[in-house]
């Protein structure tokens, strides 16, 4: 039986914009895969205090954006705000939940450039094949030599994801918003619209709204 290839891409969203969905969608096309798992993480142990959102909106944010998109599914496995989520412990319980599925994780050159630090590495690297996007054609001979050097210490498979130069980023949306900025270029419609309702990002911290 032929297995399915799902792309996995992990993050705050904090909150989701285009330039997640537009590497997703370089993912989807570029590896001929089944379908993309969006994963909002909702207590990241590596962005202490740095979320501004609460996971219940940002989860309802990706869920709002992925709508419509019919290779693009919201994963709420990381959901819970009352633990850490690694990543090594989700991939491996995705791997045995759906054994009948070869995982692709999407990660940013950044994040692969840091993954000896990141928990339990070699077990990352068993569950899933690792997608790197590449941005930057200048760190594109550095980031061969990494993933040689990755490859070679873990057993990892690692591929280069190719990506467009779309220089969105989430903290910047979330200064705009602060200072009344437009930011419709940068997010979905549902996903500005749904800021806006809730009153997200208007200050320094979450307003504390509830989705219900």
């Amino acid at each position: 039986m032929k297995k399915r290839n799902i792309g996995i891409m992990g993050g705050t969203f904090d909150p989701v914009h285009n330039a997640h969905l537009t590497l997703a969608r370089q993912a989807y096309e570029q590896f001929s895969l089944d379908a993309v798992w969006m994963l909002p993480n909702g207590n990241p142990p590596h962005k202490k205090d740095h979320t501004q959102a609460d996971a219940r909106h940002r989860i309802e944010m990706v869920r709002q954006a992925v709508q419509g998109i019919p290779y693009l599914e919201l994963c709420g496995l990381e959901r819970s705000m009352d633990e850490c989520h690694y990543t090594y412990e989700t991939l491996r319980l995705l791997g045995e939940t759906y054994p009948d599925v070869q995982f692709y994780f999407i990660m940013g050159a950044d994040s692969l450039f840091d993954f000896d630090s990141w928990k339990e590495p070699d077990v990352i690297s068993r569950e899933c094949i690792l997608l790197a996007a590449a941005r930057d054609l200048h760190r594109r001979a550095q980031l061969e030599e990494k993933i040689r050097s990755l490859e070679a210490r873990y057993g990892a498979d690692i591929r280069i994801l190719d990506t467009p130069d779309m220089r969105i980023a989430s903290e910047e949306i979330r200064a705009r918003l602060r200072r009344g900025e437009d930011v419709s270029r940068m997010l979905p419609p549902a996903v500005e619209d749904y800021i806006r309702r809730h009153h997200l990002y208007e200050k320094e911290s979450a307003d504390g709204c509830d989705l219900y």
